[in-house]
């Protein structure tokens, strides 16, 4: 038996109490607005939802065999939401809820995977788009979302001032148990004393696909340090991993380009610069932009890399990170 959404969340995982707050933000959007609701969902799952959330009245609307005055409608709907603090989805666990929710009642029905997605990249969730489309007919909805995109999709201006502080908060919350993408302003700055040609005349990073020193958060940024300082930051565009024997996995992107001219690239990469079959880890960077950000203390970098917060200098792109970082030192940023 299900329990009901509360302020006074007394769940132990951090997960259960996640859902229950985004369930609680949803209800306080709905309670000062069903309208508001109704646009929250049409941006997440589909556009039809903006018109089925709420109550609807019509006058002098014919039905079958009547004409009645008045007319109060409630369109029935359901969605459920299955919400991860990581990305750690299962297709077996989502085609039970496809099964389930085809099952309950009737109405639109929507399934919404709400997770902290480092990327998505094109055929994420393939089978259980199929799924929907083949098995349902199209009678359920699937959207996957990030609790970036869900904070995005909330009502910010338009709502009382009370429900844009709790809003706020939330975000405040979303922030703290790290569900929410710091990745956004992290500079990766990596050691390239030995390879610097890689880096400045085939714009890409190349490391070994393993973890231990060669194991990178995900990044906005690349850094190319050399001579204690970074002399160049570009855009990180995609990081691929290759096996070695022609597979290989893209591990996060951030340009448009499709998932198959980035793996294409990577592949080119590794033939022309580490030929043979070691598992390589790719990094596809974009133009490099000069800057002279300085490591202030005696000797060269200890690690093979580092992690820099750059969210105070908020960089519109790569080249104004590059200005931005000119004359600076590492002991003014946290690490």
């Amino acid at each position: 038996m299900g329990s009901d959404i509360t302020l006074f969340s007394g769940y132990g995982q951090k997960e259960n109490r996640t859902t229950n707050y985004c369930l609680l933000v949803l209800r306080m959007i709905y309670e000062e607005n069903p309208k508001f609701l109704g646009e929250v969902l049409s941006n997440l799952v589909d556009e039809e939802l903006a018109d089925v959330v709420g109550v609807h009245f019509r006058q002098q609307t014919r039905k079958k065999g009547s004409v009645p005055d008045g007319l109060i409608i409630q369109r029935p709907f359901t969605i459920y939401i299955e919400t991860k603090n990581f990305d750690w989805f299962y297709d077996a666990q989502l085609k039970q809820h496809l099964k389930a929710l085809h099952e309950d009642g009737s109405g639109l029905k929507a399934l919404v995977a709400l997770g902290n997605f480092e990327a998505l990249t094109d055929n994420r969730f393939s089978n259980i788009v199929a799924l929907c489309t083949d098995e349902y007919q199209g009678s359920i909805y699937f959207a996957a979302v990030s609790f970036e995109e869900f904070l995005d999709a909330l009502p910010r201006d338009k709502v009382s001032k009370n429900l844009s502080d709790t809003l706020d908060d939330f975000e405040a919350y979303l922030n703290e148990v790290g569900v929410l993408p710091r990745w956004k302003h992290r500079l990766d700055v990596v050691n390239c004393s030995r390879r610097p040609g890689e880096v400045t005349k085939e714009n890409v990073y190349v490391c070994p696909a393993k973890g231990g020193a060669y194991n990178h958060l995900r990044a906005k940024y690349f850094g190319m340090y050399q001579g204690k300082a970074v002399r160049y930051v570009a855009l990180i565009e995609a990081v691929v991993e290759l096996d070695g024997e022609g597979g290989g996995t893209l591990r996060w992107k951030h340009v448009d380009t499709p998932d198959a001219d980035l793996m294409a690239r990577a592949e080119a990469k590794r033939v022309r610069l580490r030929p043979g079959t070691d598992p390589l880890r790719v990094f596809l960077l974009g133009p490099l932009h000069p800057t002279d950000f300085r490591k202030p203390t005696k000797g060269g970098m200890q690690n093979s890399k580092q992690y820099f917060d750059i969210e105070r200098l908020a960089p519109s792109d790569a080249a104004d990170l590059a200005e931005r970082l000119r004359g600076q030192t590492w002991r003014d940023f946290p690490r």
